[in-house]
């Protein structure tokens, strides 16, 4: 029920299918008892009422024919219609749910969520909705039917119907099955996916072996939730033939009684409208039969819709004014756990970075200097304080217009397949080519002891694949640097350079005289070219440390103890 919404979006297409799905039906049925109407007139030997039959048989047949055809079209283009639907649906879920504090929904689960389980709904989209809507229509058509050749064909059929449509539902075990499908999909995908994302290290670490064995024992669990679900829908089939044999059997004991004076003509008739309400009954029942997986799949998709933000978007955004005075980012008193239950990552955390300063954040792993990158960035909001950016509170800026002014370049480099300038391009890909090579300049990938023979048009690999850290490093300082932000961020962005490469990139990040610059580092050489340094410690629930402060020291060149 909770996907059915989503058909409002295509309201046209769905009534066309409707409509070309009940005419098919329609025109089946008028095929079958024309057709059996003509038998009992040939073997009556009315020659007159077969050459009246004759031609209404022949033009069912070919509208029949082509409004089938057009169903199949316009139902599976309904379909997918709403499958693109809904996948968009589940990415702006993502989007806006993600990164999660908890990390506890692995990737290849949300990836078996927004392809596999939104495929799966194909069945109710194409096969289910509107063929329902068009098998009630055909049970009406065929009761009017039955009634003009015999009341007691009703009495035949209605209860065979009736039991035909209680199938799904007699066996209980479908919605477990489904569940255990989705659920055994999910976990074989997410170890799929992590495999392929740590083959070289479990290569390096001779592990293959053992996951190939996992993935065969994920394989096998998931065959054999398949193996019962067939097991089942074949029971559930073989019980739906004998009940339209059943139907048959009735209709031939009504014409051999003959309780009304049934006309012998009329006979084949009979049998026909005794099976033809079963036939849509018995398709539709066929399609139910996936309905515990639909239930799993739509679970686990409405799951992903109910996610919640990691942020708001503010109902009244402001602007940053750019004629005010710049004051740069500003932590007031921030305090941060990535779960309410959680120890405290920091605790009153109060700095400022301003334009044209470069301010070092130092300190142990796991003090929260990654974190205050990700605050930075508004990927979350602190549990207490607030941070500001010229003045305006983060939350009370747009998504847009806070990407525009914050950049980060995060310590996991991962760029996306195509070429280094598409890359680059990834914040702006309005840039011109001047602004892109200049980005490129400064951040020193056009220098020819870089390794790229083809510079910006060399090709990059998915994740990087091909180039190396360092040059990954690089681009993805230049791709800052097009943004022209008011804030930039280095979280270790310059860990993977050597020393002369991470002097040469100070160099540049010193002539950004308008822009405030916040660096995460270990490397003391890093940390001296800074104006001055935050030393963050383990929080007091980590490690009994005391929290974090502000200390600027008098001089740009600082001592390691400041």
């Amino acid at each position: 029920m909770r996907m059915l919404p989503v058909i409002a979006t295509q309201r046209s297409p769905l009534v066309w299918t409707v409509f070309c799905n009940t005419v098919a039906q329609c025109g089946v049925l008028a095929l079958a008892v024309l057709g059996a109407w003509l038998a009992g007139r040939t073997a009556s030997s009315d020659s007159t009422s077969i050459a009246v039959l004759a031609v209404p048989l022949v033009v069912a047949a070919v509208l029949t024919a082509t409004v089938t055809w057009r169903e199949s079209w316009v139902a599976h283009d309904l379909a997918y219609r709403l499958l693109a639907e809904l996948r968009g649906r589940v990415f702006r879920a993502l989007a806006r749910s993600l990164p999660d504090r908890s990390g506890s929904r692995r990737t290849g689960d949300l990836v078996s969520v927004a392809f596999a389980d939104v495929d799966r709904l194909e069945w109710l989209y194409a096969h289910t909705v509107a063929q329902g809507v068009s098998s009630l229509l055909m049970v009406l058509l065929t009761a009017v039917l039955s009634l003009q050749v015999s009341p007691w064909l009703l009495a035949v059929w209605v209860p065979l119907v009736v039991c035909t449509a209680l199938l799904p539902w007699l066996f209980r075990s479908g919605r477990a099955q489904g569940s255990a499908l989705a659920a055994a999909g999910a976990e074989l995908n997410a170890d799929v996916v992590d495999t392929v994302q740590g083959l070289r290290e479990l290569a390096a670490a001779n592990a293959l072996d053992r996951r190939r064995v996992r993935l065969a024992a994920r394989t096998r669990h998931l065959t054999s939730v398949q193996t019962r679900i067939g097991a089942r829908v074949g029971v559930e089939r073989a019980a739906s033939d004998c009940l339209v044999s059943l139907g048959v059997f009735g209709a031939v004991g009504v014409v051999a009684l003959r309780p009304e004076g049934i006309d012998t003509s009329l006979a084949p008739v009979a049998l026909v409208l005794a099976t033809a309400a079963l036939g849509p009954v018995s398709q539709l029942a066929d399609l139910l039969r996936n309905l515990g997986v639909l239930r799993a799949a739509s679970a686990r998709i409405a799951g992903v819709l109910d996610r919640p933000s990691a942020t708001l978007e503010p109902t009244e955004p402001e602007t940053l004014d750019s004629a005010a005075p710049a004051t740069g980012l500003e932590f007031r008193r921030v305090s941060f756990r990535y779960r309410d239950d959680g120890p405290a990552v920091l605790t009153d955390l109060s700095f400022a970075v301003r334009p044209g300063e470069r301010v070092a954040l130092t300190g142990p792993s796991g003090a929260g200097k990654t974190t205050c990158a990700m605050l930075a960035l508004r990927m979350w909001d602190p549990n207490a304080g607030e941070i500001t950016l010229d003045g305006v509170p983060l939350h009370r800026l747009s998504d847009r217009e806070l990407r525009a002014a914050i950049s980060v370049v995060p310590q996991d480099l991962d760029l996306l397949s195509g070429t280094i300038e598409s890359n680059i391009r990834l914040g702006r890909p309005g840039a011109s080519r001047e602004e892109v090579v200049g980005a490129a300049r400064q951040a020193g990938l056009l220098a020819p002891g870089v390794g790229l023979p083809n510079g910006l048009a060399t090709e990059v690999g998915e994740r990087g694949y091909g180039i190396s850290g360092g040059q990954r490093a690089r681009v993805a300082i230049a791709r800052a640097l097009l943004l022209r932000p008011r804030v930039l961020v280095l979280d270790e962005a310059t860990a993977s350079l050597d020393a002369d490469a991470d002097a040469a990139v100070a160099e540049v990040l010193a002539s950004l005289t308008d822009t405030a610059i916040l660096v995460i580092a270990h490397r003391e050489e890093t940390i001296a070219r800074c104006d001055r340094r935050v030393p963050l410690q383990l929080s007091s629930t980590q490690a009994g440390g005391q929290t974090s402060q502000d200390r600027p020291p008098p001089s740009r060149r600082v001592p390691e103890n400041s």
